[in-house]
């Protein structure tokens, strides 16, 4: 009897994921879609409402800057005076919520995502600053990832492959 070839969750979550660019910067976060005029932008603010049960999220984006109240503390996870990334899990649930309104589907999403990190990139990255863009879109269900440094990137143009294949003969 043959055996028929395992095919892995995520594989199967592959299935119904978009290749992404994720652009970053302090005043904007920018998530497109390759060859396509799906985009996500948003200003990298979240609202975390400290209630009896713990800290839950109350908003993301422009709306986050809006909370008021004393129990809601707003953030901006990617404005640090030395590094990129202030706060992690915090930056993390930002770009999980943009790949979330991207794909929109009840099945999580596990897209090959190119990460770009706009600012703060004079000399390259460090290796500390190469992992948290890694771990930051690993968090969010990236199957792939490819830490990109350069100009921007035309999602229209260009494909997920062709950026891989520049970056790696660099």
């Amino acid at each position: 009897m043959a055996r028929r070839p395992r095919v892995s969750f995520t594989y199967l979550r592959s299935l119904f994921s978009n290749d992404l660019l994720v652009e970053l910067s302090e005043s904007k976060i920018s998530i497109k879609v390759f060859s396509s005029a799906i985009k996500f932008e948003e200003e990298p603010y979240i609202a975390v409402e400290n209630t009896k049960k713990g800290e839950v999220i109350k908003a993301i984006g422009t709306e986050a800057k809006r909370e008021t109240a004393t129990n809601i503390t707003v953030t901006n996870p990617f404005k640090h005076p030395r590094s990129f990334v202030a706060d992690f899990m915090l930056a993390e649930k930002i770009l999980q919520h943009g790949i979330y309104q991207i794909h929109k589907s009840r099945i999580r999403p596990a897209p090959r995502i190119i990460m770009h990190q706009l600012e703060k990139v004079e000399g390259g990255l460090t290796s500390i600053e190469d992992r948290v863009l890694r771990e930051l879109a690993a968090g969010s269900g990236a199957r792939e990832v490819i830490i990109y440094l350069g100009g921007k990137i035309n999602t229209s143009v260009e494909s997920f492959d062709s950026v891989k294949s520049r970056v790696s003969a660099t």
